[in-house]
């Protein structure tokens, strides 16, 4: 039953019943017959249900659909949380925990690192008549920062990196490395079985295509980056251009710390074996949060080698900011766990 004003609605007969009150919404808002709140009349009880300002979540039909809906939305979800929520190389936060701190990551499918076999790979002879053409200037390198996961050099100097498997044109932005608590460890791709004592990354963006590096990182499509990954052996004597560099660590100790430096200090074909024309290619993701399967990957077969000694270097960089009286806090090991291939094929350039 309703009363003829609309305020309540009497459910029951005689002595058994019980009168809901409907408050409507404000005039101003639009749909007038929407009730905010009702208030369920019991005698000595009053049972209000107020109507909750967040809109309903969708449920999706189906895993496909799921995941086709989570791409679409993956920009306007994964900013927010990517600034409240922690993540770094620990047991309680580390990448064993990653897919629990985000639970956007359990829907990704071609992540990385991953293990390579050389005789698992596909050659593709278009690889071997597409070289790589791989151009910046000596001012391309600008300045080093601790990001409290990592060292990080950035620069937006002149760079022009194309070819390979790639035929759209690609900018610098950034390098960086992981390494391992000890020489048998460090790096996060795993060829023919060996994993080695470190690994850099040089990390490039597709300007053919996209406007800003934040729009190539989020686009989901492979090819919106592409990461030259750089396997490391130790060598009796240190690498000399990384020397200049590496002074400069005690100058960026502590998370949050960042200086500029000479345009000469670094030169990136310097980081790159002398062959880049033999590589692993294929489809895959950041090695870090928020894990964007937006990257062409070029893991090179050939290796470049530091001493011992500048190794150390790299695990005297901290964790923790110079507020934080921490007596340790050293970034030890900071790679990620290996991920499953899920079908993927890995080409090679080489026979």
């Amino acid at each position: 039953m309703l009363d003829d004003d609309t305020s309540s609605i009497i459910v029951g007969a005689g002595n058994n019943r019980i009168a809901i009150n409907l408050k409507p919404l404000r005039t101003d808002q639009t749909q007038s017959m929407m009730f905010p709140s009702v208030l369920i009349d019991m005698g000595d009880i009053e049972i209000e249900i107020r109507r909750t300002n967040k809109p309903t979540p969708v449920r999706s039909k189906s895993v496909a659909s799921r995941m086709y809906e989570h791409g679409k939305q993956k920009k306007i979800e994964e900013k927010p949380k990517t600034s409240q929520s922690y993540w770094d190389y620990s047991t309680l936060h580390g990448p064993n925990m990653w897919s629990r701190i985000f639970p956007q990551l359990q829907c990704k499918k071609f992540q990385s690192p991953i293990r390579i076999y050389t005789d698992q790979s596909e050659y593709e002879s278009v690889l071997a008549r597409h070289p790589f053409i791989f151009d910046a200037d000596e001012n391309c390198c600008q300045i080093l920062e601790n990001t409290g996961h990592s060292f990080q050099v950035s620069g937006n100097g002149y760079s022009y990196i194309t070819g390979g498997p790639v035929l759209d044109e690609y900018q610098f932005l950034q390098f960086h490395m992981h390494w391992g608590s000890n020489d048998n460890e460090g790096s996060e791709h795993v060829v023919d079985g060996i994993r080695s004592p470190a690994e850099l990354h040089i990390v490039t963006w597709n300007t053919s295509k996209y406007k800003t590096p934040q729009e190539a990182v989020a686009s989901e499509e492979f090819g919106g980056l592409m990461v030259f990954a750089v396997l490391i052996n130790i060598i009796p004597t240190d690498n000399i251009h990384m020397d200049k560099l590496l002074e400069l660590f005690p100058k960026i100790t502590h998370k949050g710390e960042k200086i500029n430096f000479d345009y000469n200090t670094i030169s990136l074909r310097n980081l790159m074996p002398e062959n880049i024309q033999d590589y692993y290619t294929y489809d895959g993701s950041l090695t870090t949060p928020m894990c964007n399967e937006s990257v062409r990957w070029i893991v090179f077969r050939d290796k470049i080698g530091l001493s011992k000694q500048q190794i150390n270097q790299l695990r005297q960089l901290k964790h923790t900011c110079t507020s934080d009286k921490s007596m340790n806090g050293y970034i030890t090991r900071n790679y990620r766990s290996l991920m499953p291939l899920n079908g993927r094929i890995v080409y090679r350039s080489f026979r």
